[in-house]
C-alpha cells in the first residue's frame, strides 16, 4: 500500500507537530507510515489517510530510521478497526 497520510501529534515539550508521509501498510489493529521526522514512542498521533480511507488516532509503538525517513508503527486507539472491503480499503469505527 502506498497512499498519502497526514500525521499530527504533540511532543513531550508540548509543541504541536505535523508531517505528511506515506502509508506503508494497514492491519486490523494498526497502521505503519513513513514520515520525514521521528515521532517518540508513546505519543498519540492523529492521522488522515483519505485514499485508504482511514482516519483516527494511534499510539506510537515503534519508530525506526530508514534511509532519510522514519517508519512509524501506530496501534489504533478508541476502538478503531480496519478491514479491507472487496479488495479496496475501508475503515470502520466500532
Amino acid at each position: 500500500m502506498d497512499s498519502p497520510v497526514q500525521a499530527l501529534w504533540r511532543d513531550r515539550s508540548g509543541s504541536d507537530n505535523s508531517v505528511n508521509g506515506r502509508v506503508v501498510d494497514v492491519s486490523a489493529l494498526g497502521i505503519r507510515i513513513r514520515v520525514p521526522a521521528p515521532i517518540e514512542k508513546g505519543a498519540y498521533v492523529t492521522f488522515n489517510a483519505s485514499k485508504v480511507p482511514l482516519q483516527g488516532t494511534g499510539s506510537v509503538k515503534s519508530c525506526k530510521q530508514q534511509g532519510l525517513g522514519y517508519m512509524i508503527g501506530l496501534e489504533f486507539t478508541g476502538g478503531l478497526r480496519w478491514r479491507p472491503k472487496d479488495g479496496a480499503g475501508d475503515s470502520e469505527n466500532k
